[in-house]
């Protein structure tokens, strides 16, 4: 199976079709981009369940199981109109979804997933008369980054988004 969705040139006639020319480079470099996009769409449709365990929001399971490095293709899945999708296709969604996601990394590497680390938010702290001034945007030097919210991304992909279900087992009381 491979390490992302979609392809190359699927990317590139999709970019071109949407004027992107920030989508450049080489093939390897947009399949990196392509891998670290694919990789930043399986992990942010993911939620944790109110007792801990962490659920997909994508429907069905996945169709070759654990061995299976994606969440696409999947078996028993269906979009919010009800299509059964194919268990050996990976949505259209998804494709252009990776496509819009790769496009920002190709701009800039990591930026989908930046590191954070917590204790380098505050930049000044007084404790007498309380005072805490914050760092500036993440494009200052030095500030801490923020995760970007690609709302096409999450537009493309919420006709497959599912409800998360409920864990252990629920009584009803009439």
């Amino acid at each position: 199976m491979p390490d992302f969705y979609g392809s190359v040139a699927a990317a590139d006639a999709y970019h071109l079709a949407r004027a992107n020319a920030a989508w450049a480079g080489d093939d390897a470099a947009k399949q990196a981009a392509l891998v670290r996009a694919s990789a930043y769409i399986d992990g942010k449709y993911q939620t944790q369940s109110s007792c801990g365990r962490w659920e997909s929001l994508f429907p069905g399971i996945k169709t070759g199981g654990r061995a299976q490095s994606l969440q696409w293709p999947r078996t028993g899945a269906s979009d919010n109109e009800g299509n059964a999708i194919p268990v050996d296709e990976v949505p259209i969604e998804i494709e252009q979804a990776t496509y819009e996601a790769a496009l920002r990394e190709i701009v800039t590497a990591g930026s989908l997933s930046p590191d954070y680390v917590a204790s380098g938010a505050i930049k000044r702290q007084k404790v007498d008369v309380l005072e805490i001034e914050y760092q500036a945007s993440a494009d200052s030097a030095g500030s801490a980054p923020n995760r970007p919210v690609l709302t096409v991304v999450d537009e493309l992909v919420a006709p497959l988004l599912r409800s998360t279900q409920l864990c252990g087992i629920a009584v009803f009381v009439v």
